[in-house]
């Protein structure tokens, strides 16, 4: 049977790049405890810790510190890949030992609310932004929270943890007037999303003292060392940090050491009692800010100011690479034709990314690898995206999005030229215009002849000759906000569609003869609403972009042709409606479902049965593409072949489902997995449905499918996109 192939392959592919690209550290060297009741009192002790973290997890109000953070990166393996690595990772690929020193003052005001003001920074190499926002990303950590650094770590502390971790006390230490219990923490089952390590925990204050943890983030593996401070008032609050982080990629491997000391100046908490209030007033606002106070960091060299200012002495090492010139030792030179090859190969394989002031501009690369990607109907595609945006005053923005691509199986070229003008930021109102070409398709005289050819159980489209046209079409949008999560768009469509081939009949036997021989006009104004109730945002600035909710959205699209207008002979209505949402399950489980119905009503002349939300995608998108209206298998000529439909889908995702029962190598470097049924109604395809699954990580994602019609299968295929840079 087919879809065994289809199945072993899956497992092949999926495995071939999991085992090439990762491997964990020594910190995962899986560990078991003999004793239970060890176990049994590390249960106790961290069922404790978990209620007294979910009541002091936003106690904190805010403070303001002094961070002293010194960096220490070192190349340990390289190859002529090495130019490509900083693509991957903030480092740098030119130095093969740097060394450097930062100082700077750190505001919390409010969460997701941050004032960061650098002082002064000295060493032989200046770290990039990047690489220090890479450094606070870490030492972001909330110690009392279920999950860490925008959910990509379950952390062990949480009233739902035990569900993922196994704890047993590995010692205890007796002070003056307390004990600190050394619990270890080791995964139910490995997966990226949990860490290894050890929690020591102050028994009369049911708190971490420290903890030591091991785990994976991105390309990078990680060992973080806090030791909290002591002082009440500044609990659940790092005294120092150390951090390492080794980067391996393309068989290249960098290691990171950091080393941070706070000292904190105020420190303010809401009251226990008064949490509760201050979460019934939360905001709808969810932007991070991360105010800079200063555009460049100040490069001082002045012994005697750090001297006065280090709050971690230099080791032997670190001083001999602080006397050293900037970029004094680097990585030794290939050959020149090498160095040639390699920066042609960079320049064609690497996206691109330009700002100049207010304008940015990104471009794909032209022969990016990341931009190729492939589907069981359409084979092989690839694709090019320019995106160019001007910010002018008060936040507007003018945007340009061309793209091309190209499909292999069908040898079909796609072209899309869109551009926006964003005129009021704070509404979301934007107006779009787009020039592009369609999926080809055909008339409505074809799908009333089908409605009677596939009441023949032997009908196949492929005994049918059908008669496509190519479509060409501009649409011009305008999108504004009403009130918070109740959005007004409106536009106009026009459709300039030629026959593919003219003259010919549909059918061999010339049952049903050429309806149309002459190019097909179509001029379409539509009208939408489209509502989420208690809609969450984020701002940039004056710019408003939508982020969750807890509610569905529902969506609903009104369009008529109008005969007459620039050549149109169109006169019809569509009206389309579509729910949606996402459902959290607990800690990085979550249920998608989309429901969507359209048709077509007082047709008075011949039309196209192109749907909105029933359409065919021809170019894999990332991982958090959107689900609704998208099968992986159905033909295409399915999708015009009915003046109405009902569609559902539904996902599941964990990074818990199957790859955790297999081994270790295998689960850990899985980020997420994911079920996938669709299901579609219409008139003349009764039942079909789909059922998938799909693994995916930072790096890549992979899906295989089923198809069944009327219950029967059908057939079985794949969806492979690749996520990194997406």
């Amino acid at each position: 049977m087919h879809i065994y192939r289809y199945i072993y392959l899956f497992l092949f592919l999926a495995g071939s790049i999991l085992w090439s690209t990762y491997s964990y550290g020594k910190g995962f060297a899986y560990r078991v405890c003999d004793d239970p009741i060890k176990e049994q009192m590390a249960d106790s002790i961290m069922y404790l810790v978990g209620l007294n973290a979910e009541m002091h997890k936003k106690a904190l109000s805010n403070y303001e510190a002094e961070v002293y953070i010194k960096g220490h990166s070192e190349i340990l393996k390289s190859n002529a890949l090495m130019r490509y690595v900083p693509k991957l990772f903030p480092i740098d690929n030119k130095n093969k030992e740097t060394f450097f020193e930062l100082l700077a003052n750190t505001r919390f005001v409010s969460p997701n609310h941050f004032y960061h003001k650098f002082n002064a920074i000295n060493g032989n190499n200046i770290p990039s932004n990047k690489q220090i926002s890479e450094v606070l990303k870490f030492l972001s950590l909330n110690v009392n929270s279920e999950t860490a650094y925008d959910e990509l770590i379950i952390t062990p502390v949480g009233t739902h943890a035990s569900k993922y971790y196994t704890y047993w006390v590995d010692g205890i230490e007796e002070t003056d007037t307390s004990r600190i219990f050394k619990i270890c923490v080791m995964p139910k089952q490995w997966s990226q999303k949990l860490i290894c390590g050890y929690l020591y925990i102050r028994d009369n204050l049911n708190s971490i003292e420290k903890l030591d943890i091991n785990g994976r983030v991105s390309f990078a593996e990680f060992n973080l060392i806090i030791d909290f401070n002591k002082l009440y008032q500044h609990l659940c609050l790092p005294n120092t940090a150390s951090l390492n982080l080794r980067y391996k990629a393309l068989g290249n491997s960098i290691e990171c050491n950091y080393k941070i000391n706070y000292d904190f100046k105020s420190v303010s908490w809401t009251e226990i009692e008064n949490i509760a209030d201050v979460e019934s007033e939360r905001t709808l606002d969810l932007s991070n800010y991360y105010h800079f106070e200063a555009d460049t960091i100040p490069v001082v060299k002045d012994t005697l100011y750090w001297s006065a200012n280090r709050k971690s002495k230099l080791t032997v090492e670190e001083s001999i690479l602080l006397a050293l010139p900037l970029n004094e030792k680097k990585i030794t030179a290939d050959s020149t034709a090498i160095q040639k090859y390699l920066k042609l190969t960079e320049t064609l394989t690497n996206s691109m990314r330009f700002d100049i002031h207010s304008t940015r501009m990104k471009y794909s690369g032209i022969l990016n690898p990341f931009m190729f990607g492939y589907t069981k109907l359409d084979g092989i595609s690839f694709r090019q995206q320019l995106r160019v945006s001007k910010r002018l005053k008060d936040d507007r923005q003018i945007r340009f999005r061309p793209e091309i691509g190209f499909v292999f199986k069908r040898k079909e070229f796609f072209y899309k030229l869109a551009g926006d003008w964003v005129y009021a930021p704070e509404k979301t109102g934007t107006l779009s215009l787009t020039f592009a070409n369609g999926n080809q398709n055909y008339s409505s005289e074809i799908t009333n002849q089908i409605k009677e050819l596939v009441k023949d159980s032997a009908f196949s489209f492929d005994n049918l000759n059908l008669k496509y046209y190519r479509d060409y079409y501009a649409d011009l949008r305008n999108k504004i906000e009403l009130l918070n999560g109740l959005q007004l768009h409106s536009g106009l469509t026009f459709h300039h569609r030629t026959p593919v081939t003219n003259g010919k009949k549909l059918l061999n036997e010339g049952e049903i003869i050429d309806v149309i021989y002459d190019n097909y006009n179509d001029f379409v104004p539509y009208i939408g609403l489209s509502y989420t109730p208690y809609q969450y945002y984020r701002m940039d600035g004056r710019l408003k972009e939508y982020v969750q909710s807890s509610f569905p959205t529902i969506s609903v699209e009104y369009a008529r042709g109008i005969r007459g207008v620039l050549g149109s002979l169109s006169d019809y209505e569509r009206i389309e409606a579509d729910i949606q949402q996402v459902i959290n399950m607990g800690l990085l489980k979550r249920f998608n479902y989309y429901v969507s119905a359209g048709f077509f009503t007082r047709q008075r002349s011949v039309y196209f049965a192109d749907f909105r939300y029933f359409t065919r995608h021809h170019f894999p998108d990332s991982w958090n593409d959107r689900i609704g209206g998208v099968f992986q298998l159905l033909p295409g000529e399915w999708y015009n072949a009915s003046n109405s439909y009902v569609q559902a889908h539904v996902m599941y995702e964990s990074p818990f489902i199957l790859m955790h029962l297999l081994k270790k190598e295998a689960s850990k470097h899985i980020f997420t997995e994911r079920l996938y049924l669709s299901q579609l109604f219409t008139p003349y395809l009764p039942s079909y449905t789909e059922v998938g699954y799909g693994i995916g990580n930072h790096l890549f994602n992979i899906a295989v499918f089923a198809g069944f019609e009327k219950g029967e299968y059908q057939r079985a295929g794949f969806r492979f996109a690749f996520e990194l840079f997406q």
